[in-house]
């Protein structure tokens, strides 16, 4: 099953530009602690996401892993990374990159949001690798979470 390309937009313009946006704006999002992330880390997240939002996810995909490069234990920079790979329809990566992001967030109840993010990304790569249990339990997840 083939995700309809308006869907995959809408999806991911809430799971990453709004997150980009909380990410790199400390007023809005004091609960993610975005001044002990290095300048250098909140510059390339800028960057992809303005690679991002002009077409070029590979560009944005390169400018995260190298923020991960700094910051390898920020699973903010992992969910974007695999929210990246989802649009490029690079299903099991992205599912893998949102699962690893969960991990490194599982201890941190204040990441409870972005844990369900990341099974709305795990769902849709899912979709898009046709795998209907897998989509059915990722949705689950992100519902159990959210509630």
């Amino acid at each position: 099953m083939k995700i309809p390309t308006y869907i995959r937009w809408v999806a991911l313009g809430y799971l990453l530009l709004g997150q980009w946006t909380l990410a790199a704006n400390p007023h809005t999002a004091s609960y993610l602690k975005v001044a002990e992330v290095p300048s250098a880390v909140l510059s390339l997240l800028q960057d992809a996401k303005e690679a991002f939002v002009a077409g070029d996810s590979e560009k944005a995909a390169s400018l995260l892993e190298r923020a991960l490069r700094i910051e390898p234990r920020d699973p903010v920079l992992w969910h974007n990374l695999a929210g990246v790979r989802l649009q490029q329809a690079d299903w099991r990566r992205a599912a893998n990159l949102a699962n690893k992001s969960n991990t490194l967030a599982s201890n941190n109840k204040n990441y409870t949001w972005l844990r369900v993010r990341n099974w709305v990304v795990i769902s849709l790569a899912c979709e898009g690798m046709e795998d209907k249990e897998c989509a059915l339990n990722a949705r689950k997840r992100a519902s159990i979470l959210a509630n």
